[in-house]
């Protein structure tokens, strides 16, 4: 007989087992619903938009989207939205992954495409299958009367859609400029160039960074603008901007706007102008007639492309394909506007195909596109869209209505989001109005209730064209191989690369190394990648003095020249400087300085007899100009005349001055002594260039740490630019300031911080020279100089950058190519110093008589005692004729 305790065991068994299996199949499932929705989880994909209205329309789109997820099947994408501030942003944004999707107009899909590596996939269609629009400039009826031709904008008021904008704003430049009409006032900034032709306007964008890259724009492009600063005002939250803005800038201030072709008829049929009518406004075509809006075939600026859905160009081929199916399936089951050129009748709202009531019959002044239900299906459910048939169908249905929190929405009850609850036998409950139980028709009502339009925006706001434009039907899709910024713009590229012309095409740089010509070329590229203007072109010379010759007969154009190669330049090849480096004096000038180092006590300035030296070049202002002037003026040294280089030979027993062996520096006899310390080897040694490592003032600070020397003459910031770790060469690994001392003219020494009283005289930076005397030419050299501009304003730091170009940084081992090392910036000589002696100063004159023997004082005089002699024996031999 079973005990009490079997029984309470049996009872247990009852209750757990169950549970057991229960949870076992649970289990089970839970795995299988697991593992099915892992291996079919939608991606993301993050809208990127630009102000509050667009916002929620995007936010109103995931929700249809939500509802609808079995329609687009393996296609479907989970979307989010993100707000950034303007379509800069969002571009940034994308690029950094941070966001995957927008819409862009043309221009800014250059922009977007060049610098940010994204790509256009998708471009709007337009009614009738167009995938293009005209650019076009409108006026008000009755005004412009003394405008004959485009010419005779200058000084209006302009309404532009945004600088940067291909129809509102590259598309008029381009035209003025290649007319003509404009002058190019900067090669690099046409904003300059709008800025000094039209008068007052509103171009927004106009002062940001991209447009306004060494902050000299005007603000006048500004002036019409009306937002509230900071952040508003002549930005992307302006509202003037855009296409809208322009037209509103228009109708209140403006004398001219750049528009599309169908801006006027959007605006005027918006809520904000349903008082205003077309023929209010007429069209300015290039040739200076005036025309009527529906003539703007034959009166536009030209024709631009429709705008593109871009993402980045790190998506697979196959995701790009993905979300181009995404976006056309969703103007299949999102947009109601036809196709053609005709609309179709909407008289019978039992037709599934007609079902849309675009003309609002139901007055709501939010929405234009309510309809009404739509016919029975195979299941006689009128719930359902007729997508699945019965009663399953209508879980998604795309007629269901959503966004019950938008703010823009004014709503009755019938038209806020509701969803259906399933009722037994198959009935379902109706939130959107009368129903019956026989599933029929109420005879006096149709049931009205709201759907998600892809291209509509009124609902939204005031705004129009958000995400999208209005007036697009549906996207078309752009193939593989022009899936970028060139593809996609065509014949547009041509004018976005026009509005950057420049009067001077090329500049060519002579360099003297093949280290300066690598540096060179990544220089060049640096400014393509930036389209910087003119064009840079590389040119290797075998010297110097080789560079001046190319310059002089037209083979170059600039070239970097120390003070004493200026001096040089300008006496024999008329070459003038119009750019200098700045060093840390915050002046295009630096002191010369003779270094020692601190466990050589024995070395002073005043008795160098014997003693090894190192000098940055023969006829360097610093390595050799001055030193020796200071020297042999003082009595240090036995003159011979001017010929420093017999002076310094028989003075210093062993010396590195690089050239001092060249015909081209060193025309008297040439001493081997002054080379013996060099370090270069087969013809690199003891060049006067960068392929001779005592070279330049670190070389010559090199020679002192290395190569035996017991004095460098060099600029006063070489020590601190070497030591400390500040160069990780073997040479320089161990060097501290503290183990250098500076030698003073009265004999003492000083530390390196006392350049100011411890030097040998202030002198001239490097400078950047070109053609003088009758080939002097003011537009090249603004050219030049506007090009060196913009180029140190992008690439003037002093730091290497694996992932872009350093101007003012040289690859190890070498250092100073092109530009010193230290220079900290670029600035423009005056024109009235455009002359080797005025640039170069009195006191350099005098030391290069010194230490030159065909120097200008020298060399005047020759020529004065020449003329003289010539004279007399003239006006003798006239004479003699005469009796």
């Amino acid at each position: 007989n079973p005990t009490p305790e079997m029984f309470k065991l049996r009872a247990l068994a009852l209750i757990v087992i169950p549970i057991l299996v229960f949870t076992l199949n649970w289990g089970a499932t839970d795995g299988q619903f697991y593992n099915f929705y892992d291996e079919h989880k939608s991606e993301k994909l993050t809208w990127c938009t630009t102000n509050r209205e667009e916002q929620w329309k995007c936010k109103n789109f995931t929700v249809a989207l939500e509802r609808d997820k079995a329609l687009f099947e393996e296609d479907f994408f989970n979307v989010s939205c993100h707000q950034a501030f303007d379509k800069d942003e969002c571009i940034i944004l994308i690029d950094q992954e941070k966001a995957h999707i927008t819409s862009l107009d043309p221009g800014e899909v250059f922009q977007a495409g060049r610098y940010n590596s994204l790509v256009p996939i998708l471009q709007e269609t337009y009614e009738g299958g167009f995938k293009n629009y005209f650019a076009v400039a409108v006026f008000k009826t009755g005004t412009m009367s003394d405008v004959y031709s485009i010419r005779d904008l200058r000084g209006k008021q302009g309404c532009f859609a945004g600088v940067g904008s291909q129809a509102g704003w590259t598309i008029p430049i381009h035209r003025l400029l290649k007319d003509g009409f404009m002058e190019i006032v900067d090669c690099n900034n046409h904003v300059k160039s709008a800025i000094n032709f039209f008068g007052k306007s509103c171009a927004v964008n106009s002062l940001v960074n991209k447009n306004n890259p060494i902050g000299d724009n005007s603000d006048k492009l500004c002036n019409l603008c009306t937002g509230v600063v900071p952040g508003g005002k002549c930005t992307a939250q302006d509202p003037y901007a855009g296409f809208e803005g322009a037209f509103r800038c228009l109708m209140e201030v403006g004398d001219v706007a750049f528009l599309k072709h169908t801006t006027v008829q959007e605006m005027v049929n918006s809520k904000e102008f349903k008082t205003v009518k077309e023929d209010r406004f007429e069209l300015l075509c290039p040739d200076g007639q005036k025309r009527p809006l529906g003539d703007y075939r034959q009166c536009n600026w030209g024709l631009v492309p429709s705008d593109a859905i871009v993402v980045s160009s790190a998506k697979t081929t196959e995701e790009r394909k993905r979300i181009e199916r995404f976006l056309l399936k969703s103007v299949e089951l999102y947009s109601t506007k036809p196709l053609g050129d005709t609309q179709e009748s909407i008289n019978d709202p039992y037709n599934q195909d007609k079902r849309y009531d675009t003309n609002n019959a139901y007055n709501n002044p939010y929405d234009a596109n309510r309809y009404t239900t739509p016919q029975y299906n195979a299941y006689n459910d009128p719930y359902s869209n007729d997508r699945f048939g019965g009663f399953g169908g209508s879980r998604y249905d795309s007629n269901r209505a959503f966004g019950y929190d938008d703010p823009f929405r004014t709503t009755t009850r019938s038209t806020t989001t509701t969803t259906t609850t399933r009722r037994p036998f198959g009935f379902y409950d109706n939130p959107f109005g009368p129903r019956n139980e026989n599933q029929t028709r109420d005879s006096n009502d149709t049931q009205v209730y709201e759907r998600f339009e892809l291209f509509e925006s009124e609902r939204y706001g005031s705004k129009i064209n958000l995400m999208f434009q209005d007036t697009a039907r549906t996207f078309a899709s752009i193939k593989e191989e022009e899936q970028n910024f060139g593809g996609y713009l065509g014949d547009n590229l041509e004018i976005i690369m026009g509005v950057r012309m420049c009067p001077v095409g090329r500049m060519t740089l002579c360099v003297t190394s093949d280290a300066e010509m690598e540096k060179c070329v990544k220089m060049k590229t640096a400014l393509k990648a930036q389209l910087i203007k003119p064009e840079m072109i590389c040119y290797k010379g075998h010297s110097h003095i080789n560079c001046m010759q190319a310059i002089a007969s037209g083979i170059a154009d600039v070239s970097v020249l120390d003070v004493s190669d200026v001096y040089t330049g300008g006496l024999r090849y008329e070459l003038v400087p119009f750019l200098s480096e700045v060093y840390n004096l915050g002046q295009p000038e630096y002191y010369v300085v003779a270094i020692a180092k601190e466990d050589d006590p024995s070395t002073e300035l005043t008795y160098l007899k014997g003693k090894y030296t190192c000098h940055s070049g023969i006829n360097t202002a610093a390595g050799w100009v001055y030193p020796l002037a200071y020297l042999i003026s003082n009595g240090w040294i036995r003159p011979y005349g001017c010929d420093s280089i017999r002076a310094a030979a028989e003075y210093f027993s062993k010396s590195c001055v690089p050239g001092a062996l060249s015909a081209e520096y060193n025309t008297g006899i040439p001493y081997d002594n002054m080379c013996d310390l060099c370090h270069g080897s087969s013809y690199k040694y003891c060049r006067r260039d960068a392929s001779e490592d005592y070279y330049g003032h670190t070389g010559a600070f090199r020679c002192l740490v290395e190569g035996g020397g017991h004095v460098a003459f060099a600029k006063h910031t070489t020590v601190s630019e070497n030591t400390g770790g500040k160069r990780r060469e073997w040479w320089a690994r161990n060097t501290l300031n503290d183990d250098f001392q500076l030698l003073c003219p009265d004999g003492t020494r000083g530390g390196l911080r006392d350049y100011h009283t411890c030097n040998l005289g202030k002198v001239k930076a490097n400078a950047i020279v070109t053609r003088g005397g009758a080939a002097y030419n003011e537009t090249q050299i603004n050219a030049y100089i506007n090009l060196f501009t913009y180029a140190q304003q992008f690439y003037g730091r002093k730091e290497q950058d694996a992932f872009s170009f350093s101007m003012f940084y040289s690859y190890p081992p070498y250092h100073d190519l092109i530009f010193q090392d230290a220079t900290r910036q670029l600035k423009v000589v005056e024109p009235k110093d455009r002359r080797y002696d005025h640039y170069v100063g009195k006191d350099f004159m005098r030391a290069r008589r010194i230490t030159d023997c065909l120097a200008g004082g020298s060399h005047i005089t020759v020529n004065s005692m020449q003329i003289a002699l010539i004279t007399v024996f003239t006006i003798l031999s006239g004479r003699m004729l005469l009796k």
